[in-house]
């Protein structure tokens, strides 16, 4: 955070801007695995270093002092910014590199990094950003604009932005852009970014969005010096893209690199030149492993690790404590003791995730629908699934994205949530059943469709549960398992009938997720698109989409419009029953004492390590 930054301005012009969470990294993640979704079996995963279990004297002796962190995660696929998919390449980068703007504490609203100000025109289509001065790349240049329309340039035409060019051309934030051919593809070099002068950036979106400045939050937008590879027209690079990667991603985080050995271990090490506060820390080094179970091991028996996670097959609930709750979706207590009688820190938030049941309306009664919405408790679902790690869920949009925040959330779904708050309600769901003609003698028939390669035990346990409730209510389901790629493809041919699935946001406000939740054409509930055409919940619902459509501009009275039509939007799914919320999963961190100024950051994350200190290990 740059200390001349007038972070009361940001915060009062930032007000509602919404981000591409990390959690956005998580929705479309390509590393191997996330430890806070693995399955109880070990991982087994292509491309990787070793899958052995840690031995704790592979860690160097330098490594072990009281000034270097000691953390662990899975193999990642690249350093490069723009390649980022997953935690793990996120959580290298956040020490390394640096985006126009941030998140405090991983919690809205947005506040700049190395923005110091920002101006926006009345149509909310072009941006103008102030740069800090004096800023430096750990290669030793210096911070400018070219730089950053380099960077933004590369995120949008390099071949080596890993399919994620949509963050800033095509997608809901997109800067204006000349294409070509029946395909539209990106003329190279026309996005509507400018350098006006050397700490000075102009950007024109498309259409307005009131996320843009969240959207900028997002790692994949982070500044690298100019012309540092040459893998976009212009440019033929001051080095090749191999090396560059691997060996020198200069940022201006806190933390530069000191090696990538893939398979084993990353090291990164004090930027004495740093912006802002410089690290106490000298180093800090991932240990690479695939095994969860091993990281367990490596953390707990033999104190090798700082901060780290824990696999669900080793969490024990009856050992967690919780101290405070924060609410804004961060909880904080202990757990403990463990095998080597520590008793760990323990941090906890929301993530801006929900997992849900997805119903076919075209194939599943809307008694069926209701039923089974009645006869789900969400707390014995997370019980069973996730050994209470998460949240009931009984809206699509999680709590920190929602209209009002986490109280609000609660306070609606106490009050208003129609099939039972915290409770299994067999005999509304049997009643619903009857009156819709079926019995124990004639039973309907469904089936629950759920991935065999995703979560796989998570969904077993929930369809064990939901078989046997539903068939005390006349309904008999069957059970059918298919790799995730298999059951989309079928969900998008309108071929299933209840399809577990989740969702992540990509941003921090409802309509990240409620876009796939309205009737339309395309969603895969084919909510409305019967021969009866649109029920009087399905009217409600598109009328309050078409609402939100004409309110999509920053601002407090398009914000309030919106707000109201995402809970209008939320009331009609529950009375169609198109989508039934399960739970929202949380993200967990583990730390000893001996790990100072750490604290649990909100689902944004974006936590930087150079405020981090250690105490004597011993």
């Amino acid at each position: 955070m740059p200390s001349d930054m007038n972070r009361r301005r940001f915060l009062t012009a930032a007000g509602a801007a919404t981000t591409v969470a990390l959690a956005g990294c998580i929705g479309d993640d390509d590393d191997p695995v996330d430890v806070d979704d693995t399955d109880d079996d070990p991982v087994d995963v292509d491309d990787t270093g070793d899958d052995d279990p840690v031995d704790a004297d592979d860690t160097d002796d330098e490594d072990r002092d009281d000034s270097v962190l000691q953390l662990m995660q899975i193999q990642q696929q690249t350093l490069d910014p723009i390649g980022i998919a997953g935690p793990a390449s996120a959580r290298t980068n956040w020490q390394i590199h640096e985006q126009l703007f941030t998140y405090e504490n991983g919690m809205p609203p947005v506040i700049g990094e190395l923005a110091t100000d920002y101006d926006v025109s009345d149509d909310y289509l072009t941006y103008t950003f102030e740069l800090q001065e004096g800023v430096q790349f750990h290669n030793g240049d210096e911070l400018t604009a070219d730089d950053v329309v380099y960077s933004w340039r590369r995120l949008a035409e390099s071949e080596n932005n890993r399919g994620h060019g949509d963050r800033i051309v095509g997608g809901v934030m997109s800067v204006a852009h000349e294409t070509e051919g029946e395909d539209e593809e990106l003329v190279p070099d026309t996005l509507e970014l400018e350098a006006v002068d050397e700490y000075t950036v102009e950007m024109t979106l498309e259409t307005p969005f009131h996320g843009t400045l969240g959207m900028l939050a997002d790692p994949r937008f982070s500044i690298i010096p100019e012309g540092i590879v040459g893998d976009i027209e212009g440019y033929e690079g001051e080095m090749s893209y191999e090396e560059w990667s691997t060996e020198h991603v200069h940022g201006t985080g806190p933390f530069s690199l000191e090696r990538w050995d893939r398979g084993s271990e990353i090291v990164i090490e004090r930027f004495d030149d740093y912006h802002g506060s410089v690290a106490t820390l000298s180093k800090v080094r991932w240990q690479i492993t695939e095994d969860p179970n091993a990281q367990y091991t490596y953390a707990v028996n033999e104190q090798n690790a700082d901060i780290f996670d824990i696999p669900r097959s080793q969490f024990d609930p009856s050992l967690l404590e919780i101290e405070e709750d924060l609410d804004d979706g961060r909880r904080l207590g202990t757990y403990g003791p463990v095998a080597n009688d520590e008793t760990l820190n323990y941090g906890e938030v929301t993530l801006l995730r929900t997992q849900y049941l997805l119903f076919n309306t075209l194939t599943v009664e809307k008694a069926a629908r209701q039923a089974i919405a009645y006869i789900l408790d969400q707390e014995t679902i997370i019980d069973a699934a996730v050994r209470g790690q998460g949240q009931p869920a009984y809206f699509l949009t999680p709590p920190t994205a929602f209209p009002e925040g986490p109280e609000n959330y609660d306070d609606i779904a106490q009050a208003e949530y129609p099939y039972g708050y915290g409770e299994s309600n067999l005999d509304d769901a049997a009643r619903i059943m009857e009156e819709a003609g079926y019995s124990e003698n004639d039973m309907y028939e469904t089936t629950f469709q759920h991935p065999s390669d995703s979560q796989a035990s998570e969904w077993r346990e929930i369809a064990s549960l939901l078989r046997d409730l539903a068939e005390t209510v006349h309904i008999d389901l069957d059970i059918e398992e298919a790799p995730a790629t298999t059951l989309t493809n079928r969900a998008i041919e309108g071929d299933i009938d209840v399809y577990g699935v989740w969702n992540e946001l990509e941003w921090q406000e409802a309509d990240a997720t409620l876009q796939f939740a309205y009737p339309n054409p395309f969603t895969w509930t084919q909510w409305g698109q019967g021969e009866d055409g649109l029920s009087e919940a399905a009217e409600q619902a598109a009328d309050a989409w078409e609402r939100y459509e004409d309110h999509r501009t920053p601002g407090e009275e398009n914000q309030q419009v919106r707000n109201e039509s995402y809970i209008e939007l939320e009331r009609a799914n529950w009375e169609d029953m198109t989508q039934l919320p399960l739970w929202h999963p949380v993200g967990e961190r583990y730390w000893y004492d001996w790990v100072e100024n750490f604290g649990m950051h909100g689902p944004q994350y974006s936590q930087k390590f150079n405020e981090l200190s250690l105490s004597d290990r011993s």
